[in-house]
């Protein structure tokens, strides 16, 4: 399946780039990956966070590569003189040249950049040179909070895979001469709508990624998505939120995860099938509305599934083999007297020999052996419910 991700959306209403800390982006990919990584063979993870190392890389080029970018910059920041960004910058008004002079560099520059640009490099050489170490450290930053390092270990074991909504990743020097809000982010846009429209892959969109496509090409191209798999869209739609109420999931690592879903593999394919009857269930109309749809799973997960997980529950410690151990006994007298004559002739078997000892012991062995089947039958049984594979993911979050 593909799950598309816009987490700088999701994390800022206000639709900022960098409006929230790169590490945070990088969290918001890694939490949204989890329930497909559960449920599904193998994920495309396809993230406007990849994009954004592209931009970041184009940030850098143009701060270190391009002279008469860093200068206007430094300008553009001595006119607007933000203190939250001399902030995150570590630097103080002073490290700046007055407004007036700024804006001055751009006047200049429209009748002779070039001469404008080495006048402006003598007079405050020194000032650009530390706000271009200091745009450094920030850069640096973001690049390494925007790696998921966590999800290195899916990756590595075949059943993961991230790019970018771009189908092409333009180098830092040709995307230093893009306009990143107008050109770039509409292009990854229709990449995202061209890939889902040819991909054989399930699709999850992210609502927040799906209100940033709205946006950068109109509310009419979420047609498009609709019409695409829904028979399989909304089984994983409802199989990512079932597994998300399943408290602790965000904590478990990666590397458990995967192994969580190797040990109770046998049981998922019956999991998928029962998501596949629920989904026909809930009625199409309620499918083409985000919130209806959300409040349709968590009524079922309230009604339908909750409890089913708990009678499962119920039923593995009725079928424990202690149990079953205890009823056989409490039902079976002669059972009973059998295991107490093997004590008691384990206390005379100085005297009556070793030899008298053993076709107790067998009878006594009888309920012990009778118990085990039956609790071994009646697990067997348990792990032919279709839900046994949410109720396993459960138990184990449970025992952590």
């Amino acid at each position: 399946m593909d799950v598309i991700s816009e987490p700088a959306a999701a994390l800022n209403s206000n639709g900022s780039l960098w409006g929230a800390e790169a590490k945070r982006i990088a969290q918001h990919d890694v939490a949204l990956v989890k329930p497909a990584l559960l449920f599904a063979e193998r994920v495309d993870l396809v993230s406007f966070r990849i994009d954004m190392q592209s931009i970041v890389e184009s940030d850098a080029f143009q701060h270190f590569q391009m002279p008469m970018r860093l200068a206007g910059s430094f300008a553009g920041a001595a006119i607007r003189r933000d203190p939250e960004e001399l902030t995150k910058l570590g630097l103080e008004p002073s490290d700046l040249c007055s407004k007036e002079e700024a804006v001055a560099y751009f006047n200049d520059g429209e009748a002779d950049p070039g001469k404008t640009l080495k006048e402006f490099f003598l007079r405050h050489g020194e000032k650009v040179w530390k706000y271009r170490a200091a745009v450094r450290a920030v850069l640096i930053e973001r690049r390494d909070g925007l790696i998921a390092d966590e999800l290195e270990v899916a990756i590595q074991r075949g059943v993961l895979e991230c790019s970018g909504w771009g189908s092409v990743q333009p180098p830092p020097d040709q995307l230093a001469w893009t306009d990143v809000r107008e050109e770039f982010i509409p292009y990854a846009a229709q990449c995202i709508v061209e890939r889902i429209a040819g991909s054989s892959n399930v699709p999850f969109i992210d609502p927040s990624a799906r209100l940033s496509i709205s946006q950068m090409l109109g509310s009419d191209t979420l047609i498009e998505f609709n019409g695409v798999a829904r028979d399989v869209q909304l089984p994983v739609a409802i199989a990512s939120s079932f597994l998300t109420h399943l408290p602790g999931l965000s904590e478990l690592k990666v590397d458990e995860l995967l192994d969580l879903r190797e040990s109770l593999g046998d049981y998922l394919p019956a999991f998928r099938g029962e998501l596949l009857d629920l989904s026909n269930e809930i009625e199409t109309e309620e499918t083409d509305d985000t919130v209806k749809l959300g409040r349709e799973i968590e009524r079922r997960w309230h009604a339908d599934i909750s409890p089913a997980l708990e009678e499962i529950r119920q039923e593995v410690l009725k079928a424990s083999y202690p149990r079953h151990l205890l009823s056989t006994f409490s039902a079976d007298k002669a059972t009973m007297t059998s295991a107490a004559t093997s004590v008691t002739l384990a206390a005379g078997s100085v005297f009556a020999g070793a030899g008298t000892l053993i076709p107790a012991v067998a009878a006594a062995a009888f309920p012990f052996i009778k118990a085990l089947n039956e609790s071994l039958k009646s697990r067997s049984d348990l792990r032919k419910n279709r839900l046994y594979f949410l109720y396993g993911v459960q138990q184990h979050l449970r025992d952590k």
